[in-house]
């Protein structure tokens, strides 16, 4: 697996990283958490970067601010879950289950969310957007209705127990009085957890729309798209060898034919990266495309004995 994200030029992300992307705030607009206790391993990689700017609301959107974030442009999450014997009691996710996902445009500060196990959590901003209301709402319902309710309860309870005094009209009048203090409580109480419900089913549901937006393959439809990208990105890399050695006026060094790659695309395309000139030497030479001279300088033939010696090749690859 690892071979094939290799030569896909696919770098794995340290787990370093990952801990660090978790601790700042995410994109989405709330908090995720994960369990990697369950895991036997999980790991990230990732291809291509770039960032764009995001605009990110404060205040209750009464404060509008741009943000730069680093976009992972192609993601692959490779996990597996403990197995029964070894899983703790309680811990999220299937035992034993094995996946391999890939992903595009993901924010790194968002890499949580694409974890299997990954539970929704409230925020501490999301809590207290739930709490204040509620105490405001709350307190008052206790100290006029509830509150004096119980005291009448206890009163005529008392009462029909013997305790103390007499219950009259005026205090089953009362009674009923508490009963309905009671029921205020129970309906606001009621509405507190169905808007914390509402607050995180629609969390969970932006979840699944990420998820389900930036989720390209799963499973074995991972290894056919990194085996086709990997040949792609092995093809790009040995053109690129072959057309600047070819355009030469005369014979490049290694370091210097790596160095006019990561200038041209840095330059053309605005893509900073690390050319693997080794790798592309290394087919051009297998496919007999190479001139290497005795003073270290490589060249590579011209475009019609190119052609010949890969239609040549072409027609032995296959034995009748």
């Amino acid at each position: 697996m690892k071979k094939i994200l290799n030569d896909a030029n696919y770098d794995q992300i340290p787990r370093e990283d990952i801990d660090n992307a978790f601790n700042e705030n995410a994109i989405v607009g709330f908090s995720v958490k994960i369990d990697f206790d369950a895991y036997d391993f999980a790991e990230v990689f990732s291809r291509g970067r770039r960032t764009e700017m995001f605009t990110v609301s404060k205040l209750f959107g009464l404060r509008k601010s741009e943000h730069e974030h680093e976009i992972l442009e192609r993601v692959i999450l490779f996990a597996r879950m403990k197995s029964v014997e070894n899983i703790e009691e309680g811990a999220d996710g299937e035992p034993g289950v094995t996946f391999i996902k890939m992903f595009k445009d993901v924010p790194l500060e968002d890499l949580e969310i694409l974890f299997p196990n990954s539970k929704v959590t409230m925020s501490l901003k999301d809590k207290l957007m739930l709490a204040i209301p509620a105490v405001a709402a709350g307190v008052p319902l206790l100290v006029t209705k509830v509150v004096p309710a119980l005291i009448v309860a206890f009163v005529i309870l008392s009462a029909y127990l013997g305790v103390k005094g007499t219950v009259e009209e005026d205090n089953l009048k009362q009674a009923i009085a508490v009963f309905s203090a009671l029921g205020a409580l129970g309906d606001f109480l009621f509405k507190q957890w169905s808007k914390y419900k509402t607050k995180k089913f629609l969390f969970q549901k932006e979840l699944s729309d990420n998820l389900y937006f930036r989720n390209l393959v799963n499973n074995a439809g991972v290894f056919y798209s990194l085996i086709d990208s990997a040949e792609e990105e092995e093809c790009k890399e040995t053109f690129l060898a072959y057309y600047f050695l070819h355009i030469a006026e005369k014979g490049l060094t290694e370091e210097e034919l790596d160095g006019r790659i990561e200038t041209w695309m840095e330059e053309k395309h605005n893509c900073m990266m690390d050319f693997e000139c080794g790798d592309a030497l290394a087919k051009l030479r297998a496919l007999e495309l190479l001139i290497e001279t005795d003073d270290g300088l490589l060249d590579v033939t011209g475009f019609k004995e190119a052609l010949a010696v890969l239609d040549r090749r072409w027609d032995a690859f296959f034995q009748y």
